[in-house]
């Protein structure tokens, strides 16, 4: 019994004015439909005659299964127009998410790409330092992180195999020499 009030439940829960009118509508079609079904046979058992009985099961029948297959169509409807306003929400709340997540990736992107933002940490090692995840450190343990602008300071080279960012004050020299 809890599991069908649970499911008449879920049923009104979270559904907008047409689907509840659609699935209002299909149950009741359902049940008028059976209910012309039961009164045609119950019309035809009046009846001693066989071709007398024809009329209430054909018309009460064909009347009946109309009103059912209509109800069961209208609660199928229902249904799928719930499904599809869900969907809809899920949809925009994941179009959400994902061009917020897509900003961030970019704006780390760009800022990791350019390499002139100052605190940027690299690996140091004896005289060069590098990227962090570099090929030249596999192995090597108890390396000290600083920023780019410290290692420069220390006299640091940067490694020529991982390429890491140089410091805003090298590039600005450089441009102004040539």
């Amino acid at each position: 019994m809890r599991k069908i009030k649970a499911f008449w439940a879920s049923m009104w829960a979270d559904a907008d004015g047409r689907v509840k009118l659609g699935r209002t509508l299909g149950f009741a079609f359902v049940v008028l439909g059976f209910v012309v079904i039961a009164k045609a046979w119950d019309g035809a058992a009046g009846q001693n005659w066989a071709p007398a009985q024809t009329p209430y099961l054909l018309s009460g029948g064909f009347m009946g299964l109309g009103l059912i297959i209509t109800g069961a169509t209208l609660l199928f409807l229902s249904t799928i127009r719930a499904e599809r306003q869900v969907m809809t929400e899920l949809y925009e709340e994941m179009t959400r998410l994902l061009g917020r997540n897509l900003s961030r990736l970019q704006v780390t992107t760009s800022s990791n790409g350019a390499g002139h933002e100052t605190g940027e940490q690299v690996v140091a090692g004896a005289t060069v330092y590098h990227r962090r995840g570099c090929k030249v450190l596999d192995g090597k343990e108890s390396l000290m992180t600083v920023t780019v602008e410290q290692a420069e300071a220390e006299g640091l080279e940067p490694c020529r195999v991982c390429d890491p960012p140089r410091a805003a004050k090298a590039g600005a020299e450089a441009t102004s020499t040539t």
